[in-house]
């Protein structure tokens, strides 16, 4: 891993709705959260992150959307982060994990590791009937060329593991084409580490 330069809460947050903005499973949601507050979608996906204003609005887009601070994805979310953006490669895959949630802990047989989940898709296994058929069609794309949009991880002081807060569907097609996960574009925050355990938990199988 590679740091580029800093970067900040509210970048973060704008790279978030930008990136659930295109997701299939978020995307009806989020546009709700944006008629109820007569907001176009304009101020995700060509915001200004100097605005103080937009940032406001983009922070309370997310509080409705997906429970920032404290709900939901968000609840035990750490408080004092630092944000930096990075470039991972190769060397980093084995480190990174998905946050501790059913569907991703049945699926990578509750290591939370993407190269995991990559076999297990690739042998057939579906969790809750979800089809894996995007996960495929991502490496597929990479092997093409495409280049995906950022990650986002969180991590602490000692980087022993770093945590998927946004870029789960993509980072698993990585796993499934790991020789691809080249030049990786990540906004990737630092914490406590007593502050990640508490919002992430523990998984019985993961290594990390």
């Amino acid at each position: 891993m590679r740091k580029i330069k800093p970067s900040n809460e509210s970048e973060m947050i704008y790279e978030f709705l930008k990136m659930e903005l295109e997701s299939d499973r978020f995307n009806k949601k989020i546009k709700n959260v944006l008629n109820d507050l007569n907001v176009d979608s304009s101020i995700i996906i060509n915001g200004d992150i100097t605005s103080r204003k937009e940032n406001i609005l983009r922070e309370e887009i997310l509080k409705r959307f997906r429970g920032y601070k404290n709900k939901e994805l968000f609840e035990g979310f750490p408080t004092i982060i630092e944000w930096f953006w990075t470039e991972f490669n190769y060397s980093d895959i084995s480190r990174i994990i998905y946050i501790n949630y059913s569907y991703w802990n049945e699926l990578s047989n509750y290591t939370g590791s993407p190269i995991e989940a990559a076999k297990n898709i690739m042998l057939g296994k579906t969790v809750y009937d979800v089809p894996n058929d995007n996960f495929i069609k991502g490496a597929e794309e990479l092997r093409k060329g495409h280049k995906f949009p950022p990650l986002i991880f969180l991590t602490d002081k000692n980087e022993q593991r770093y945590i998927i807060l946004e870029g789960h569907g993509r980072m698993t097609a990585y796993g499934i084409v790991p020789d691809l996960f080249q030049n990786v574009s990540v906004l990737l925050g630092y914490c406590k580490s007593e502050e990640l355990k508490e919002w992430y938990g523990e998984m019985p199988n993961c290594p990390l």
